[in-house]
């Protein structure tokens, strides 16, 4: 074959003239007679051995080669090529998605090739943990940049927001959910919103919006409950009662697929380590120490609650145990008396 070169067409798969670059790099590294073309058993030679530096592993890179042996030419221009580098970029995006929802099922729900697992992607993308955050984040932003402190890793509070969950405002509910908007400085918010983040998305990957979105509002609104039955006299502010939820609707998933689950004793001890070294820290601080603090722990344990109870119940566990019946009644049956006890607590007279 004669040797021409080879021009960068203006309308490919790649998403920008930097990619198309990189990728038109890569061509030429394997186009070695420089004709504009590689045959396509040197390609699929190629894939095959190289897999790794396309990003994908061993079964992606079968059906990568696949498509290569497809194209009746045995010749693969740089517009194929491009399709085909456009085609193993969303396997391995795929595969990133896939390993976040992995690392939280059980093993009866890892079955051959992912196929349980191939429910589960970024449609819809985790929508309700990143927009909460966002949310929370400009909420933080409105009250923050007008005031004198500004942009302060403590503060400033908006105590006047119809927002804050305040003494006076008892008969409001609509501030048992919208307290979650009001941080007390920089570092609470960016703190919050890290470790929802982190503590969220994989779960919303794997049970989608709907259930995190219920188990993160219904633990917003238990912290309130509780907070308000033991210090009805203070201000709250903060989305630690949904942060508290996440963490527990992760042991809930833990508990009901515990035969089941993947590295079940390192999950278990993990999670038990963060919890052990919260619940010290508060006992240390209030009983001990006799600290003044501005953390809630009290609706801290109120979102745990919440999140421990309905992750139980609302989690998707496809492979339901006889025991796990009964555990399902129990929760909820436990989480309803709960609200009830809350709120009967609220209207008496205080405790202390």
């Amino acid at each position: 074959m004669s040797s021409k070169p080879v021009s960068l067409p203006t309308t490919l798969t790649c998403e920008n003239p930097d990619e198309c670059a990189d990728w038109y790099a890569l061509f030429r590294t394997f186009d070695t007679d420089n004709d504009g073309f590689i045959p396509t058993n040197d390609l699929r030679a190629i894939i095959q051995r190289s897999s790794y530096a396309f990003g994908l592993d061993d079964s992606q890179a079968e059906a990568l080669v696949f498509e290569v042996d497809a194209n009746k030419d045995h010749l693969v221009d740089f517009p194929e090529f491009c399709t085909l580098m456009a085609r193993a970029k969303k396997m391995h995006m795929r595969r990133v998605i896939l390993y976040a929802a992995r690392s939280i099922l059980p093993r009866s729900q890892q079955t051959d090739n992912f196929r349980y697992l191939l429910q589960y992607n970024c449609f819809p993308p985790p929508v309700f943990m990143i927009t909460i955050t966002l949310v929370q984040i400009g909420i933080y932003l409105y009250y923050a940049l007008p005031s004198k402190e500004g942009i302060d890793p403590l503060g400033p509070v908006p105590v006047g927001s119809p927002y804050i969950l305040a003494p006076h405002s008892k008969a409001e509910i609509w501030r048992y959910f919208t307290y979650m908007f009001i941080h007390a400085g920089y570092i609470h918010i960016l703190s919050n919103a890290a470790v929802q983040l982190l503590l969220g998305i994989p779960l919303e990957l794997v049970h989608k919006f709907w259930r995190i979105g219920l188990i993160y509002l219904l633990g917003v609104m238990s912290g309130a409950l509780l907070f308000f039955v033991f210090e009805r006299h203070t201000y709250l502010a903060g989305a630690s009662g949904g942060v508290y939820a996440l963490l527990s609707a992760h042991v809930a998933n833990v508990i009901i697929n515990w035969s089941e689950m993947e590295f079940n004793w390192i999950r278990a001890i993990i999670l038990s380590v963060f919890i052990i070294a919260d619940i010290s820290t508060a006992v240390y601080q209030r009983f001990i120490e006799n600290a003044i603090t501005k953390t809630s722990y009290i609706s801290h344990l109120g979102g745990f609650i919440a999140g421990l109870l309905l992750g139980i119940v609302v989690l998707r566990n496809l492979r339901r145990l006889a025991w796990e019946n009964y555990a399902w009644w129990v929760a909820l049956v436990a989480f309803i008396l709960y609200v009830i006890v809350c709120v009967v607590l609220m209207i008496a007279p205080p405790l202390f």
